[in-house]
Parts: C-alpha cells; structure tokens; sequence
C-alpha cells in the first residue's frame, strides 16, 4: 500500500534532507521514511496511554505531555526499563539512581512511589525483599 503525500518544504528543510540522504545513501523519499520510522519506533509503549521516547528520553502521558520525572527518578526509571522481564535488586537501582551515595531503601521506595504517582501504580511491580521490575 502507497500513499502519495505531498508537503511543501522550506529551503532549510530541503537542503536538510539532500544533506542526510547523501549521509544515509538513500533517496530523498528512503531518507523521509527513514527519519519517520525512527521517531515512530522511538516510542515505547508503558500502558494505559503512557509511552516513553527513547530519543527524548522522557515519559510522556496519553495526552503527550512530559511526565516530568527528575533525573533521579529517570535514572531509576532507566534501569527497570532496560531490564524489562526481570526483577531488579535495589541494590543495582541504589547503585544506578545514586552513584556512590549510601541511599536508604526508604528514599528509593519514595522515588518508586513518586514514579508511580506522575504516571500509574502498575508501571513499576514491586517484589518483596527483591526488588522492581516493569509492569508493562
């Protein structure tokens, strides 16, 4: 299937994509696909309308609008992201999230808790005395 589409571009915009067709090898048309299919498989979908953007590395709600988490809390977030299917120890987030400070589980289930306020409780899933894993 083949939509047509046609868009007036800026001379910025043109020599723009000249510019990265030649840096990708393909042509204008390959380049438009390329830099579209990048943006679309940049997202992640978290459930109940959130996703996360790997490009902006920011969780956004269902109305598209930036979650504001804080870099300890993104950092935190990351982690659990990157190791979606597994449970992991809060020792590894503490490690993650905090660098070398000696942070207590308290604070980390505070920053878990906060997550889970700015976007939904089933986000992060919480295994007693083993850590958190992504719940979606």
């Amino acid at each position: 299937m083949s939509n047509n589409i046609t868009i007036d571009l800026t001379k910025e915009m043109e020599r723009f994509l000249k510019s990265k067709s030649r840096e990708f090898n393909l042509s204008v048309e390959e380049t438009v696909k390329e830099i579209l299919s990048q943006q679309v498989d940049s997202r992640i979908d978290l459930g109940k309308g959130f996703y996360y953007d790997k490009v902006l590395k920011k969780v956004f709600d269902r109305k598209n609008i930036d979650v504001g988490l804080t870099k300890t809390q993104m950092n935190i977030f990351d982690i659990i992201l990157k190791s979606k299917g597994t449970i992991v120890d809060v020792e590894t987030i503490k490690k993650s999230a905090w660098k070398d400070k000696n942070t207590s589980i308290f604070t980390l289930r505070n920053m878990i808790k906060q997550i889970r306020d700015k976007t939904y409780y089933g986000l992060i899933k919480s295994h007693s005395s083993r850590g958190y894993s992504a719940g979606f």
